[in-house]
């Protein structure tokens, strides 16, 4: 992961950008070849772990060293992704085939031969070189205008992993508990949406938290590309997700039973030393102690995805760090904190094309001065009580026999020298058995009760024999068994004591399964609209939304009584937004699917919102989804604000039923054209629906720039430049006045296409 906000990585602390500081010292300012790409004791550690052979060593760091090659994902719906690798096989492989750099052939993109569906990609230029490089511009123009778009996700081969091990259904419920930037965010959900037929909406969800707000921000930018209204934004510290209580009959708190879920990705902060190959900087800045103050905040994350994922339920811990400190240390400490009740999924089966290698059952730990320890009591206590911490305890492995029946050689290692990417950890884990005291109990009364009913025993159902569990202490309070029970000890962390627990004695103790909750967040709620709402009544009306479409999905934010948008989120989502209330700091939830007008006139005060379309679409009916011909698509994206004479007789007729200044869906389905003279550019299966105003006398596009932009290469094969083209706001002046691609300069856009961890 390499971040965590204020605790390191990307972002903040030693990990960070620090405006040109490095420990408190300006260091002048280097070129990117110059930077040193070695560190003495970084090379110490790792060659003491045996994490390869010696005689691989040096590959290994010689591979550490190079530069990443640039590798991209395709996402989105499984029939646009489709289209979108046909896109790149046949029409940038051929031209990269026949292009030349320097004088030297390239070698085109190929496939990652792991990712399923040939979806995952990798281009051996790096990034840099890509970016700079003028006769590849093509190339990376449609990069960077379809990652903008959201079809493609420039993404580190090796963090597109840990989503594929957790065999995300469309039931699941999902929890990604330190998800920004929302890479492998946007792979879950996309699993989640796999099997649904289109116009259906999957019935579970997928909440992406993370601790920092402004990257909890990026998640949001990132989600609106994927159109799901299964997700759910949040800003939680990972070990303090909340617990959220389900309601009886009556809506009333149904005493302590929380909403667990099926799945969950801790892809935690970590030093990312992993990531050398892209983030250069680690080789100056890495420390031996780095891993030492992330590891405890790993395990807090860890222990409370335990508490929060159901029994048999599946998630994976993942680093983009090779240390075992930060990897087997917390995963084995922690399977044998909960005592069997997690265990360590054999996963070698799958994904086979993946090279990997075990997991570590033995390591050292490296202290400040260098000095390599194999166990804690090794550690020099000085005069002042320095070296030896109490903590340091669980750096260590656990004794030979106990590693031995965790089967730690079950997690994952990735080293860049095997296929040509990032380092990486992986560990695989499934909720074999309940863990808190509730749990228990809950599990011990259903099967009690199912026991009851299948002997046909009704007063046994309706009173399960554990009901005397109710008899012990139970604290009144949401939370865990009373401190000091027997329950509390074998299921909480240790609380240090005597000389240990004088640094922290004002601190609280970490409680997993009850732990402190984190402060309201203070902005405008989101606030579900009733169906009766008079603004909602009046669209629903006016666009004539059919009953297929959940009425009870749409919310807002209310400011000073208005707002200015709506938005649908799946049923499943507003149950447990309803469930959590003010306990989930919610940050965005849903798909944007109607925003106010701004044209006083218009017979409804709201128009389609461009993301929102593929929602509706299933929903919307006949009268305002207008199907056209491959003449009359092209004549829309060729010009500005068509006038109706411009377009066919038919097309023509079907707008003079729609009232003025009113939004419009235009669809071209492939499957009904393939008659049609004329075809896009590329070979497309998927269905366009592209929403439009309907001025007086002319049809206008409402879409994003981006979007217009990859729209127009694929269906008319021009490359536009994203500084002359715009949406709805455009001049009234003609699109077919654009360049042809060998003619259009490479896109003026920042770096936001930017490899993503």
């Amino acid at each position: 992961m390499g971040r965590g906000g204020k605790r390191g990585g990307r972002g903040g602390g030693r990990g960070g950008r620090n405006n040109g500081h490095v420990n408190g010292e300006r260091q002048s300012y280097k070129r990117f070849e110059d930077l040193r790409r070695d560190n003495d004791n970084f090379r110490k550690y790792y060659m003491a772990q045996k994490i390869v052979s010696d005689s691989e060593f040096p590959e290994l760091m010689e591979s550490m060293r190079s530069v990443l090659p640039t590798n991209f994902r395709i996402t989105g719906s499984r029939q646009q992704a489709i289209d979108i690798r046909e896109q790149i096989v046949n029409e940038f492989v051929p031209f990269i085939k026949e292009t030349s750099v320097d004088g030297a052939e390239i070698e085109p993109p190929h496939p990652l031969e792991w990712y399923p569906n040939n979806f995952g990609w990798q281009f051996m230029i790096p990034r840099v070189a890509l970016k700079k490089s003028k006769e590849l511009s093509k190339f990376h123009s449609f990069l960077v205008t379809e990652t903008e778009v959201g079809n493609i996700s420039r993404q580190e081969a090796v963090s597109m992993v840990p989503p594929l091990f957790l065999d995300v259904q469309p039931s699941h419920y999902v929890l990604d508990m330190c998800a920004a930037p929302g890479s492998k965010t946007a792979q879950l959900i996309e699993a989640l949406h796999s099997d649904v037929e289109a116009g259906r909406t999957p019935e579970g969800l997928v909440i992406a938290n993370d601790a920092d707000y402004k990257r909890a921000c990026m998640l949001v930018h990132q989600m609106n590309r994927l159109n799901s209204p299964n997700i759910i934004v949040t800003n939680h510290s990972g070990e303090r997700f909340p617990n959220i209580y389900r309601q009886d009959a009556e809506g009333k708190r149904a005493g302590r039973d929380i909403v667990q879920f099926d799945r969950i990705l801790c892809d935690v902060p970590c030093s990312g030393d992993g990531t050398t190959r892209k983030n250069v900087r680690v080789w100056e800045k890495w420390r031996p102690d780095d891993a030492h103050a992330l590891n405890p905040i790993q395990s807090k994350i860890l222990q409370r995805a335990a508490y929060l994922l159901k029994t048999g339920g599946r998630m994976v811990y993942s680093t983009c760090s090779l240390n075992p400190i930060e990897n087997e240390a917390v995963v084995a400490h922690v399977l044998d904190h909960f005592e069997g009740a997690l265990r360590l999924v054999d996963v070698s089966d799958h994904l086979p094309a993946l090279k990997r290698r075990p997991g570590l059952a033995t390591w050292k730990v490296m202290t400040r001065d260098g000095a390599l320890h194999d166990d804690y009591e090794s550690i020099p206590v000085d005069d002042a009580g320095n070296g030896r911490r109490k903590f340091m305890e669980k750096l260590f492995p656990l004794s030979p026999d106990r590693m031995q029946g965790l089967h730690i050689e079950r997690c994952m290692r990735i080293y860049s020298h095997m296929q040509n990417t990032g380092g990486f950890f992986v560990a695989v884990l499934e909720k074999v058995a309940p863990i808190s005291v509730d749990e228990r109990r809950k599990a011990a009364a259903e099967e009690a009760a199912a026991a009851a009913i299948e002997a046909g025993c009704a007063e046994g159902a309706a009173n399960p024999a554990p009901k005397r569990l109710a008899d012990q202490a139970e604290p009144s309070d949401a939370g865990a068994a009373e401190p000091g029970s027997d329950a509390a000890d074998a299921k909480r962390p240790k609380i240090a004591s005597g000389e240990e627990r004088s640094e922290r004695a004002e601190r609280q103790p970490y409680l997993p399964d009850n732990p402190r909750e984190d402060p309201a967040l203070v902005e405008n709620p989101f606030v579900f609209l009733e169906p009766s709402h008079s603004d909602l009544r009046s669209i629903i009306e006016y666009y004539g939304i059919k009953d297929s479409m959940s009425r009870n999905g749409f919310l807002s934010r209310i400011e000073n009584g208005a707002f200015r948008s709506v938005y649908h989120v799946s049923d499943s989502v507003r149950e447990l937004m309803e469930l959590a209330g003010q306990r989930l700091r919610v940050v965005n939830t849903g798909i944007r699917v109607f925003s106010r007008n701004s044209v006083r006139e218009a017979p409804c005060p709201f128009r389609l919102v461009c993301e929102g379309v593929p929602q509706l679409l299933p929903h919307l009916p006949d009268r305002y989804v207008i199907d056209v011909s491959f003449r009359d698509l092209k004549t829309l994206l060729d010009e500005v604000n068509p006038l109706f004479t411009a377009l066919s007789d038919e097309c023509h007729k079907r707008l003079s039923l729609i009232p003025a200044s009113s939004s419009v869906v235009v669809a071209y389905d492939p499957a009904n054209h393939v008659n049609d003279e004329e075809k896009p550019f590329t070979r497309m299966t998927a269905q366009l629906a592209i929403p439009c105003w309907r001025g007086q006398v002319s049809l206008s596009v409402h879409m994003d720039k981006n979007q217009l932009c990859s729209l127009i290469h694929r269906v008319l094969g021009r490359s536009v430049d994203r500084n002359t083209v715009g949406g709805y706001k455009l001049d009234n002046n003609s699109r077919s006045s654009t360049r042809s691609a060998a003619e259009t300069p490479a896109l003026a856009g920042d770096d936001d296409a930017s490899d993503a961890e």
